[in-house]
């Protein structure tokens, strides 16, 4: 006994008749000849590369689904109520098939409805011939649909209140018998129970309520799965609300950064089931398009909703492509050695002390920090302090008079990859969209994580130039020594495509996502570099523009995932905006004024103070307003009126 029943008819389905594709599926007509026609002739050679072509875009993996037209660095989960997971949790013991999930799935879930039932006492009282709504009709709760089958036969339960039909019902006496019977109240414990037997009306009332049950759960555990794998999260209310309106559950959703706040109403009873999901927001691309895949498959009726609930269920289950900590170190020296020729000119010489800064960062990250929730806590300060102490030292490195490393590059290229420039693109995202209590609340946490980065900076920056009378004070790279790369077009696009393969492979891109992903990246930061002679925020809102116009051109025609695609293209974005700003090199006017004692003396100290404090935090709002505004155009250009059944996947 299946909870979901399959009603196929009543939704519209993507699939055409072999008719509609194939005019010689067709049967004869009488009026046609035998011989072939000239149209025909003609014909014939355009249907063979056509169907020619579609084997060769299956070949490419172009998905067969309807694809849509973007989110934050990972953080240990919060602990709170996981009660839609607990099931999945009991089903999937390591002991159990996997092909038996899904009837473990619909024997507890009805098993739930049946004790639902039986405590309640319904099911019992009704006549042969009463009729039970279709299980499509669901938009009331559990607790109206009981009371509903329990007291009104053949009435509409919403035009009459519960106390009206609860009077009717006891006001009906017996007419064969002198002595007036009570009547079974629906909250009796009994119920029919002395009978021996469940009558038919109770067996079907419970698989109506295994409905409605497995549609709850099924949102809870899409919403904990977005939010965990990075899905846009100004438009997480608007996937939920729709999911809930094309199953037919009357629901409402409130998100706030970390927990979505999801209540189950009853219009009938006035009552509601609330629940919290509190998961932290990490990033996972390939997982995540696989959780769009199945939203949308659900959608649009492709599969039932107790098959994914299977498939999350697995796919949360299962470990990340690169799930060791010491292989995400590596590419955490790999990310670092990319993004320092384009983003801060550092050179060939600069990147194994790149690399080995990178590394010790993805060692912090990747082991120090989830091993310690004390440490975690620090972790953003520490890293600065000591990266940027490094930075120095090798930096203050002279042969024959000249430093034989690039300091500024060292420092910016080491902590690139924990710049809150993402968290604070999506705070913009969410504010644009009216999202004003999740905006808010993400746009205060991560300025004052930029705050933090930059004192940890200037910290790092000034306690090396105590110990180093001779430390350096050289704040950019000598532009003689980027002739080695030989041309500026190498030093730039080709580290730009090699930085975002890298940057998609550690967030646990899947191989066939790379060509799009680095086309993407390479076509922004092309946009970037070339608009650069305008204005920084005119460049950022050009760039951003460009590739959320091809992200979702790749969405519409392509049917492609433009979400997960268009991330490693932001981060090009964001550390180009941080290297014209040049913020985080404020630090050494503030060291220099700590060794000499001027602090506080001048209003030149005064100035280098805010600049080493604030302009880390400063030049991340203004980056991301720019690349919100042409994410927001290019939208607007592709999908001019939205998407009227599913929400649209984009930044």
């Amino acid at each position: 006994m299946s909870p979901e029943p399959s009603d196929s008819d009543d939704r519209p389905h993507a699939s055409h008749s072999s008719s509609e594709l194939d005019d010689d599926s067709n049967p004869p007509s009488l009026h046609r000849s035998s011989a072939p026609s000239v149209m025909t002739v003609f014909l014939s050679p355009l249907r063979a590369m056509r169907d020619s072509g579609a084997r060769l875009v299956a070949r490419l993996g172009r998905p067969t689904d309807g694809g849509d037209a973007l989110d934050a660095s990972p953080h240990p989960e919060y602990d709170g109520v996981t009660d839609d997971i607990q099931l999945s949790n009991a089903i999937c013991d390591g002991q159990t098939r996997p092909d038996s999930d899904h009837s473990e799935l619909q024997k507890r879930l009805v098993s739930e409805a049946r004790f639902l039932v039986r405590k309640l006492g319904v099911g019992g009282k009704h006549p042969e011939d009463s009729i039970v709504p279709d299980n499509r009709n669901v938009n009331g709760g559990v607790f109206s649909y009981l009371l509903q089958q329990q007291f009104s036969h053949h009435r509409d339960f919403s035009q009459a209140s519960i106390s009206t039909v609860a009077s009717q019902a006891e006001s009906s006496p017996s007419s064969t018998n002198n002595k007036k019977r009570r009547k079974q109240k629906w909250y009796d414990e009994d119920g029919d129970r002395s009978k021996g037997k469940r009558p038919m009306k109770q067996i079907r009332l419970t698989k109506h309520i295994a409905a409605i049950l497995t549609r709850q759960r099924y949102i809870m555990l899409l919403c904990r799965a977005m939010m965990k794998y990075g899905a846009p999260t100004h438009r997480l209310e608007e996937y939920m609300r729709m999911t809930a309106n094309v199953l037919e559950i009357q629901g409402q959703f409130l998100y706030l950064p970390g927990c979505m706040i999801v209540s189950f109403d009853d219009p009938f009873t006035r009552t509601a089931e609330v629940h919290m999901i509190s998961v932290g927001q990490g990033l996972d691309l390939g997982r995540l398009a696989h959780t769009h895949n199945l939203y949308k498959n659900v959608v649009h009726d492709r599969i039932s909703v107790e098959q994914a609930i299977g498939d999350l269920n697995q796919l949360m289950d299962r470990q990340s492509r690169y799930h060791t900590a010491w292989s995400l170190v590596f590419l955490s020296g790999l990310a670092s050695v990319a993004v320092g020729p384009w983003a801060f000119n550092a050179r060939p010489i600069d990147m194994p002390i790149i690399f080995i800064l990178g590394c010790l960062l993805g060692f912090m990250q990747n082991v120090l920090a989830p091993a310690s929730p004390v440490y975690s806590n620090v972790f953003e300060v520490t890293v600065a302090v000591l990266m940027s102490f490094l930075a120095r030292a090798f930096g203050s490195i002279r042969v024959g008079g000249t430093s034989v490393f690039c300091f500024s590059a060292l420092t910016q290229s080491s902590i690139a990859l924990i710049l809150p420039g993402f968290s604070v693109l999506c705070s913009s995202l969410e504010l644009q969209s009216h999202q004003i209590v999740a905006g808010s609340i993400r746009l205060v946490y991560t300025i004052i994580y930029s705050l933090f980065l930059g004192y940890g900076t200037t910290v790092g920056i000034t306690i090396y130039g105590l110990l180093d009378p001779d430390a350096t004070t050289e704040s950019s790279c000598p532009a003689a020594s980027l002739s080695a790369y030989g041309n500026k077009y190498i030093q730039h696009f080709v580290f730009v495509a090699i930085y975002c393969a890298i940057a998609a492979v550690l967030n646990q891109a899947r191989w066939k996502q790379l060509p799009v992903t680095v086309f993407l990246g390479v076509s922004g930061y092309a946009a970037n570099y070339f608009s650069q002679a305008l204005d920084g925020r005119l460049a950022s809102t050009i760039s951003a523009f460009v590739i959320g116009l091809l992200a979702n051109l790749y969405s519409r025609l392509w049917h492609g995932h433009a979400a997960a695609a268009i991330v490693p293209g932001m981060f090009t974005l964001v550390s180009s905006g941080l290297a014209t700003s040049g913020s985080i090199m404020s630090g050494l006017a503030y060291a220099d004024a700590v060794k000499n004692n001027t602090v506080g003396h001048g209003s030149t100290s005064m100035a280098a103070v805010q600049r080493s404090l604030y302009g880390l935090g400063y030049s991340m709002v203004q980056t991301a307003l720019g690349i919100t505004v042409g994410l927001f155009f290019s939208a607007l250009v592709v999908y001019p009126r939205g998407k009227q059944r599913s929400g649209l996947f984009n930044l």
